[in-house]
């Protein structure tokens, strides 16, 4: 996450005082955090508000002081904050984390989930941090996150998950780690896709360690004797609408009804 310091301290909470504890923690001026959040505990929850649909000044910036620090890749600042009394979770919540996973930080996520931040967090504009470490293909980072009790089923609006995130960009060693944590292949998810079918396409990946992790997902896939390959979307919306899905040889090996999100959006839509 790359933050613009002129842009976070015109919108940051707490007027004057929220700006002061902010631009301290962009300097990495330890003292001046601690003389500020002693004077007002408050101030330690300084953040830039979520961006709202029209408006969403300022442009491409988020996050609270956590976060900053976390952007800084500024351990000390970071230490210091939670040692105040800087909920770990964030001002807005689970930000501070993803921004640690999206910058492949492992060591500031550890930090923040030994200080109790929540591996999966909830509520209005909460970070996904699991969904996170599958489209930037962090593996790592996935298997911490799934020690720490992060929701391997948890689907967005649309009805995808995880697993279909990890596929779709081309992350197959995520897509392992889920797999391997109990990640269902066989969930369809938005536009009728499947995880499996998105893992048996013969696409160029990224790297040779990318493409080892998809063979080995294939063959762990077909030893299981589910038909193969897998039913393309289009079969799949077809099934739906027929109201034929799951087939029962997908049924036996976890094929399962689809998320009411992706039936309402298969109905609405022109066949």
């Amino acid at each position: 996450m790359k933050l613009d310091e002129r842009l976070v301290l015109q919108a940051v909470t707490n007027g004057q005082s929220g700006r002061d504890i902010a631009a301290a923690v962009f300097a990495g001026d330890v003292a001046a955090v601690r003389r500020l959040a002693g004077g007002d505990a408050r101030l330690l929850t300084t953040h830039v508000p979520p961006a709202r649909y029209p408006d969403f000044r300022p442009d491409g910036q988020a996050g609270d002081l956590l976060t900053i620090a976390v952007a800084r890749c500024d351990g000390a600042m970071l230490d210091a904050l939670l040692a105040l009394g800087a909920a770990p979770d964030g001002a807005v919540p689970g930000l501070p984390l993803d921004a640690a996973v999206a910058g492949h930080d492992l060591a500031a996520a550890e930090r923040l989930l030994a200080k109790g931040a929540s591996a999966d967090p909830a509520g209005e504009h909460a970070a996904w941090p699991l969904r996170t470490a599958a489209r930037s293909a962090d593996p790592a980072a996935a298997r911490l996150l799934i020690a720490r009790g992060a929701r391997l089923d948890r689907l967005d609006p649309t009805g995808t998950g995880p697993l279909q995130d990890a596929v779709d960009m081309d992350s197959m060693r995520v897509a392992e780690v889920l797999i391997e944590a109990g990640a269902n292949p066989w969930a369809v998810g938005a536009g009728g896709a499947l995880p499996a079918f998105g893992i048996g396409q013969p696409l160029r990946l990224s790297s040779p360690a990318e493409e080892a992790a998809r063979e080995r997902l294939v063959a762990r896939l077909r030893r299981t004797g589910a038909p193969w390959p897998p039913p393309a979307p289009a079969e799949v919306k077809t099934l739906i609408r027929e109201q034929r899905w799951p087939p029962p040889a997908l049924a036996r090996h976890g094929a399962t009804a689809p998320p009411a999100a992706v039936v309402a959006t298969l109905v609405a839509a022109p066949r």
